[in-house]
């Protein structure tokens, strides 16, 4: 183990990812004006990939042999939990427990294989293709693997630098490849959805902490709901539950309700009288700066809106001009725009130079009852919270979603953009695989071993939490985690994932015709999309 530390800025930005994503299982064909049947969501009816709260069922991977010292040198983006997950930085915490087991198993890898695992790169947000394109391109060894940002990154495998990974597919014969992409601490979801045709160059799971971390999920003010549970329990919309958890385990947690809830707690401080803003009490808080609005992105996943299926050749097809998307749309207007939701400025005191207020900081002091964000926001923000708070479901659609006999009750969610994929750089010679690929499986399989259970069952289930049924509750949410390829490809896809968040303050006259023009738009971005993909497979 290296006798000093790289530097890792922040907090951590964690996520549990566990999936059972209908859309890559699905053979079902949907039309433009289709609702996804509850089997293309596949959220608790498909596979899942569980977090590990110990390790005694899995199989340890067979690597009999030793690589002399070699260097396996990764570049992740971060700063953050993507980069402490491969190895802490100077400003990280030794004493905490998530910490203590990275190095152990970092320890553990170096002394069973003989390498030495190095964190060559750290890479901000939205800087990783500018650095990598060009020492892809050249084709010269610099680093083995690369964490990209599954947002901004994903590209680097198409384009000009097309070719510069390892199929993890079907990887060159002659030199042993170590990887068990059907091992648990691997995600086969992810795998597979971003796949196609037996290409795929990513990879992310139990070696990431973000994979179990940036799970969404919403917030809210124990003593604010409590204070207001009476009337609550008085709306059509709760189905008369007063109890947070008899409202949300029959299916009563949805859009409709928060509607309704945005307008019952609204207290106006005066100072932007009938206009509510950050200041004052409010049911939920928003962005309003639209390009900026990612709530949008958390009410979509709880809404289970679909971009993407697959057609009956299980080929990815766009799946945006749906009529539950348009009615999705409509509600999103309702919620943010015209039931008293509160706005906050994404940069609230006008300065890019200072630290500003952040939603989680405003949902802290107590004046908010529900916000919604990833479960680290938790650890990194509520952490000092005075009053206490629930950790549950993000909202559904309407009551119609519910589904009391899946484990998730039909609530669903997805994960944070921020999670690293990893992918093997062509440039370290196929002499080099079986190092490389032992040293991730191995990293990945006492992840899923140690350093999972510290994060995901201790630290975000049970250290940062305040209700003793959080944990419960987070499990649930869990299991309601899908996803789909156009997605996952959204960067590549007109970023269509970022369509109703740049768009929510267009009520109902807008809806029918951006959702067309979307639908039309991301279609031909992705007719173009798979014959590159087609083309990657067969670039050496």
């Amino acid at each position: 183990m290296k006798t000093f530390c790289r530097i890792l800025a922040a907090l951590l930005v964690a996520v549990m990812m566990l999936s059972a994503l209908a859309a890559c299982d699905t053979k079902k064909t949907e039309g433009p004006d289709d609702k996804p049947t509850s089997e293309d969501a596949a959220t608790s009816t498909g596979k899942t990939d569980e977090p590990s709260t110990g390790g005694d069922l899995i199989d340890k991977p067979t690597i009999n042999e030793k690589f002399d010292g070699e260097s396996i040198k990764f570049a992740v983006c971060g700063p953050g939990v993507n980069s402490r997950s491969i190895d802490l930085g100077e400003d990280d915490d030794p004493d905490y427990e998530v910490n203590q087991q990275v190095n152990k198993r970092n320890s553990q890898v170096e002394e069973e294989l003989g390498v030495d695992i190095v964190l060559e790169k750290v890479v901000n947000m939205q800087e990783m293709v500018g650095e990598m394109q060009p020492i892809l391109a050249s084709n010269i060894y610099t680093y083995d693997v690369l964490g990209l940002y599954q947002y901004f990154d994903l590209g680097l495998a198409l384009g000009d630098t097309v070719g510069k990974f390892y199929n993890l597919l079907n990887m060159p014969e002659g030199y042993t490849n170590y990887l068990n992409l059907d091992a648990p601490y691997w995600s086969q979801t992810l795998l597979n959805t971003m796949s196609y045709k037996g290409v795929a160059f990513f990879v992310t799971g139990d070696l990431n902490q973000s994979y179990t971390g940036t799970m969404f999920v919403s917030y809210v003010n124990t003593k604010l709901w409590n204070q207001y549970a009476s009337k609550i329990a008085a709306l059509e919309q709760s189905g008369g539950y007063s109890d947070i958890y008899d409202l949300v385990k029959n299916g009563y947690w949805t859009l409709d309700l928060w509607i309704e809830l945005n307008k019952m707690v609204y207290v106006d401080n005066g100072n932007t009288p009938g206009k509510p803003d950050y200041e004052d009490q409010v049911g939920l808080m928003t962005y309003n700066e639209q390009i900026n609005n990612i709530m949008a992105d958390m009410l979509v996943a709880g809404s289970n809106i679909h971009y993407g299926t697959l057609d009956a050749d299980g080929t990815p097809a766009v799946a945006i001009n749906t009529k539950q998307n348009v009615a999705f749309y409509n509600k999103l207007y309702t919620l943010l725009c015209d039931s008293n939701a509160a706005t906050i400025p994404w940069l609230a005191s006008g300065d890019e130079d200072v630290d500003d207020t952040y939603i989680m900081d405003v949902f802290a002091q107590g004046k908010t009852l529900m916000t919604v964000n990833t479960l680290h926001c938790a650890e990194q923000y509520l952490a000092n919270m005075v009053d206490d708070f629930y950790v549950m479901p993000l909202p559904m659609f309407d009551h119609d979603q519910f589904d009391s006999k899946s484990a998730s009750l039909g609530y669903t969610t997805q994960l944070g953009d921020s999670v690293n994929q990893y992918a093997i750089c062509k440039a370290i010679g196929d002499e080099k695989i079986p190092a490389v690929t032992a040293t991730l499986e191995l990293m990945a399989y006492y992840s899923k071993l140690w350093v999972t259970p510290a994060y995901y069952e201790t630290a975000l289930k049970e250290r940062y939490t305040r209700d003793e049924r959080a944990p419960e509750m987070i499990d649930m949410i869990q299991k309601g985690i899908y996803t789909d390829f156009v997605f996952i490809w959204s960067n590549e896809l007109d970023n269509i994932t970022w369509k109703f968040r740049s768009n929510f303050t267009k009520g109902e006259s807008q809806a029918a015709t951006n959702l067309k023009s979307w639908h039309r738009t991301v279609q031909g971005k992705l007719n173009k999309l798979l014959p590159s993909i087609e083309e990657a497979f067969y670039v050496e």
